[in-house]
């Protein structure tokens, strides 16, 4: 049995696709600035509490989470690296705001 034809490809197959990336992009960035102001609803809590920002048993829970999640192609790995820059960028997003408040 012979494999399939490879389908024929042109410059113009990369507009749509291109496009298609593009409103993804603008998607994640939505949903990255929605999971922030959640983290920072969780910050206000903690602060609240008397709570660390860190937290290393639930930022493993998260990551174990993301990647039972992970139906591919992206490896275990590749999402464990991005989640975890996600989480590092929101609890550095935490920790300003609870300096802003402590200095008043």
């Amino acid at each position: 049995m012979k494999p399939a034809p490879s389908q024929a490809v042109s410059k113009e197959d990369l507009g749509p696709l291109r496009e298609q990336i593009d409103k993804l992009d603008q998607e994640l960035v939505k949903i990255f600035n929605e999971r922030s102001h959640v983290a920072n609803k969780i910050g206000h809590v903690k602060q609240q509490l008397g709570l660390p920002v860190y937290d290393p048993a639930r930022e493993k829970e998260v990551l174990e989470n993301v990647i039972r999640a992970n139906p591919g192609p992206l490896p275990p790995d590749a999402i464990q690296r991005l989640f975890e820059r996600v989480i590092d960028e929101t609890r550095s997003l935490e920790r300003q705001k609870y300096q802003r408040r402590t200095k008043q």
